[in-house]
């Protein structure tokens, strides 16, 4: 399991009431139909499961607002990146995306992953800080 938060995503706030939709839902939401997209792939195979980081990472700043150079930003990340700060959602929804570089960004000590199957949602690993890692949950 990964032990660093990257890549595109967006915030809770912007997100949660959306969170533990099924995968077609979130993958329309999110614009997860890049090129050799997992997501995808799942869809074709007919799988609902996908994850979802829930939490805050240990260092302020670790995000940016990917803006192209129409808007006086640098990013030059291909499709679905829109490069105007907003993911390019296949819904009503307007949600922000922020690019967080995923080499040293630790999440907070108790961050969770949930999993998300058919719709429902259960907790699957927490961070633990001290460790560095995720570790799998269990009901006591």
């Amino acid at each position: 399991m990964c032990n660093t938060i990257g890549g595109f995503v967006t915030r809770k706030d912007d997100y949660g009431h959306l969170m533990g939709q099924n995968l077609e839902n979130t993958y329309k939401h999110l614009a997860l139909y890049y090129p050799d997209s997992v997501y995808t792939k799942a869809l074709e195979n007919g799988q609902d499961r996908y994850l979802v980081f829930e939490g805050r990472l240990t260092k302020p700043k670790q995000s940016e607002i990917p803006y192209g150079n129409r808007f006086g930003g640098n990013n030059e990340t291909a499709p679905p990146c829109t490069l105007n700060g907003f993911i390019a959602c296949r819904s009503d929804e307007i949600l922000p995306e922020f690019e967080v570089d995923g080499k040293k960004n630790y999440p907070e000590d108790g961050s969770v992953i949930w999993v998300i199957e058919n719709g429902e949602k259960r907790k699957a690993a927490i961070y633990n800080f001290k460790d560095k890692k995720f570790v799998p949950f269990t009901e006591e």
